[in-house]
């Protein structure tokens, strides 16, 4: 017994003077501080901590940002710190935070109470001021951002293994069990068989030989059918143009990926009005259209219509376009109230 006692109190000697006994707070934490939602997504391994915040203000969704940060756990003062380091999405006006967590006695397992600086300021250096905020574990992994931002800390690969295939001696004969070999009869020659005249071959009228299978690549667009309720819909909201672009060729290529994150944005896609795709999932892999703009039509609108807002809103997408030997990227932002409206001048060149 008195060697278990004296393991038990080494443990917490040991506990209290290490950084491993801290617990482990990987996962997605949220909460609310002054004015405005934060997710926090931690992956942690040892003292080291990573991963991303989100967050958007109360009164306006749409304004938000996504920032990776580092950080550590301070086993002296038992704080996790983390610090934003860049933003992977800013559509407002939101500086990088550095932010301290703890945990409380008196909370839950699975809630940590928090403190919020700027990043600039001296107060976050100093543990001073701040907004105080409180938020909860509500999942015990991460969300992932795909390869926006890849894992904190990658699982190392694992060599390939070749098992060994065993290999069963074959078993020897004894004595009395061997028999001699029995030779086969000899089979007669096989009788040659004259072969029987073939008919002529009719050929059938026309030049047969030059029939090809035609396989088409042009990469036209898919129209869907007419969807009496969406088109409803999407007439129903404010229509907000965000690009205008000039283009001289008559067919242009659209190429539309999801704008950052990929957090299950699902669209429509309108031509002047018209329903080509519905129900579109917006991810890394394109969706991709070719459109011939109509001779004497001077504007042309491209419509995104959302069909949801995805796990981030707003629901925002990439569009790139090509039109002859140019290039233009573009972003949109759709919501539930309003239509994302790009417009096409087509100015053909009559040279």
């Amino acid at each position: 017994m008195k060697y278990l006692y004296s393991y038990i109190i080494f443990l917490i000697l040991w506990c209290n003077t290490s950084n491993l006994c801290a617990q482990n707070i990987t996962g997605t934490w949220e909460g609310y501080m002054t004015g405005e939602f934060i997710q926090i997504n931690i992956e942690q391994k040892g003292i080291e901590l990573c991963g991303y915040t989100y967050d958007y203000e109360l009164n306006q969704k749409s304004s938000h940002c996504i920032a990776p940060f580092e950080g550590r756990y301070d086993a002296e003062r038992k704080l996790w710190i983390i610090s934003g380091k860049r933003f992977i999405e800013n559509s407002g006006s939101h500086a990088l935070m550095r932010i301290m967590l703890w945990k409380d006695p008196s909370d839950e397992r699975n809630v940590l109470r928090g403190k919020v600086y700027l990043q600039s300021s001296m107060s976050s250096l100093l543990g001073m001021g701040g907004d105080v905020m409180s938020v909860k574990r509500v999942s015990s992994k991460p969300q992932e951002l795909g390869s926006v931002m890849p894992p904190c800390f990658p699982k190392p690969a694992k060599p390939a293994t070749k098992k060994a295939i065993p290999v069963t001696p074959k078993a020897t004969p004894k004595p009395s069990e061997t028999k001699p070999a029995i030779p086969s009869p000899t089979k007669p020659a096989a009788t040659p068989v004259k072969p029987k005249p073939q008919s002529p071959v009719k050929k059938l009228p026309g030049n047969t030989d030059t029939l090809k299978k035609i396989i088409s690549t042009d990469k036209t667009p898919v129209i869907t059918q007419p969807d009496k309720e969406i088109i409803k819909k999407m007439n129903s909201r404010k229509q907000t143009e965000q690009n205008r672009l000039e283009v001289s060729v008559k067919r242009i290529n659209l190429k539309v990926y999801d704008n950052g994150v990929v957090d299950n944005d699902t669209v429509s896609i309108f031509h002047n009005g018209k329903l080509l795709l519905s129900h579109q999932r917006l991810s890394e892999t394109a969706i991709e259209l070719n459109i011939d703009l109509e001779d004497g039509v001077a504007l042309h609108e491209i419509t995104m219509y959302a069909e949801n807002l995805g796990g981030i809103p707003p629901n925002t997408a990439l569009i790139v376009i090509t039109a002859g030997d140019k290039r233009y990227e573009l972003r949109s932002k759709a919501s539930l109230e309003e239509n994302a409206v790009l417009v096409i001048e087509y100015k053909p060149n009559n040279n």
